[in-house]
C-alpha cells in the first residue's frame, strides 16, 4: 500500500465502522475546512455508510467517505501545483468531499455475493436526479449546502470527457472549461487518480 492510498483506507480502519462517533482526523479536518463539521448533515443521507462503487474501487461500507478524502487530498495538491485560485478557501474541501454525493442514493447493499474488494455486495439503483455530477450538486443544494459557481462547475463536470453524451454535451463542458479550467481539470484528475490508481479494485470511476 502506497502512502497516498493509505490516507483513505486508514480512514475506514480508524473510524471503527460502524461506530461513527470518531472519524479519521484527516477526514474530519477536511469536513471542518468545508464547513461541514456537523456530521448530522451528511449522516442524514447515509454518507458514512455508502460505498464508493458497486463493485470496483472501495466497494465497501464507508468507501464513499474514504474515496472523498483521497480525492480531496489529491485536489489540494493539484490546486497548489497548477496555481489557480478557487473562490474561497473552503472550495477544494467542499468539492472533494461532496463530488460524489449521488452515491448515497444509487447503491443498495445486497446478499447476492461479495464485491471485489469487500465482503459486502451492492446493486445499482438509478437515482431520481439525472447525471452523476449534476445529481451530486443537486443533493448538496437539497441539504442546504451553498456552492459557489466554480465549486458547482467542478462537481457537475468532474467526470470530464467520460460524462460527454451521458451527463452533458461536449459544447457544455467546453464552455465550462473556458470559465473554470483549473477547477474542472484538477477535480477530474484527482478523481481519476484516486479511483483508478490509488484505491483497491480501481478499474472504474463509477
Amino acid at each position: 500500500m502506497n502512502n497516498f492510498e493509505s490516507i483513505g483506507i486508514e480512514c475506514i480502519k480508524r473510524a471503527g465502522f460502524p461506530d461513527k462517533r470518531i472519524l479519521d482526523p484527516i477526514g474530519y479536518f477536511y469536513l471542518e475546512k468545508a464547513g461541514l463539521s456537523d456530521r448530522r448533515i451528511l449522516e442524514s443521507i447515509g454518507y458514512f455508510e455508502a460505498p464508493a462503487s458497486k463493485g470496483h474501487h472501495l466497494a465497501v461500507p464507508m468507501g464513499l467517505y474514504a474515496h472523498s478524502v483521497n480525492v480531496t487530498h489529491r485536489l489540494l495538491k493539484l490546486t497548489e501545483a497548477m496555481e489557480f485560485n478557487w473562490s474561497r478557501e473552503a472550495s477544494p474541501y467542499l468539492v472533494g468531499m461532496l463530488h460524489d454525493l449521488v452515491k448515497t442514493r444509487c447503491y443498495k447493499q445486497t446478499v447476492e455475493g461479495p464485491a471485489k474488494d469487500g465482503p459486502v455486495g451492492y446493486r445499482y439503483i438509478q437515482p431520481a436526479y439525472p447525471g452523476h455530477g449534476i445529481a451530486s450538486a443537486l443533493i448538496a443544494a437539497e441539504l442546504g449546502i451553498q456552492l459557489n459557481e466554480d465549486e458547482r462547475a467542478a462537481i457537475v463536470y468532474h467526470m470530464g470527457l467520460y460524462g460527454v453524451g451521458k451527463e452533458y454535451t461536449n459544447e457544455e463542458i467546453g464552455k465550462a472549461l473556458e470559465v473554470f479550467p483549473g477547477q474542472i481539470i484538477a477535480t477530474h484528475s484527482a478523481d481519476l487518480m484516486a479511483a483508478r490508481i490509488e484505491e483497491p479494485g480501481g478499474a472504474s470511476t463509477k
